[in-house]
């Protein structure tokens, strides 16, 4: 005796699932998760230096763009200007005179590192959904 069962539409539907939706819920993951680090830039130490509030303000995240191999987004602040305080070496920026207490180079960078599961929560948060899932 034999029992036999057909997976075929199961199959399909997971095949779908991870072609489309899965790259979608991760670039929606990702954009969300950028956005949380520019939030982070300008409310953690170190803070995005503050002048006048042109970097602050220059903030973005891209829209995500699913890609043959997956997902990505594109995060930061004014490159140009953003550019010559993340170059700085520790003696240069020891020697400026940030006129917000806490902010200063690597402000991104920085967040990434302290809060990389967080970020990676977010992104895990969509995919669950996508799966039917509710707790990550």
């Amino acid at each position: 005796m034999s029992m036999t069962i057909d997976f075929s539409d199961f199959e399909k539907g997971l095949t779908k699932l991870v072609k489309q939706s899965e790259p979608k819920a991760t670039a929606e993951g990702l954009f969300q998760a950028g956005s949380r680090l520019i939030i982070d830039a300008k409310e953690m130490k170190p803070y995005v230096p503050w002048k006048e509030g042109t970097l602050s303000g220059s903030g973005r995240t891209d829209p995500a763009n699913v890609t043959r191999d997956g997902a990505e987004v594109t995060v930061g602040f004014n490159k140009e200007y953003a550019a010559r305080w993340h170059e700085l070496s520790p003696e240069e920026d020891a020697k400026i005179n940030w006129t917000l207490p806490f902010s200063g180079r690597k402000y991104l960078e920085s967040k990434m590192a302290m809060f990389k599961d967080k970020y990676m929560k977010i992104v895990a948060t969509y995919l669950a959904k996508v799966l039917g899932g509710s707790n990550v």
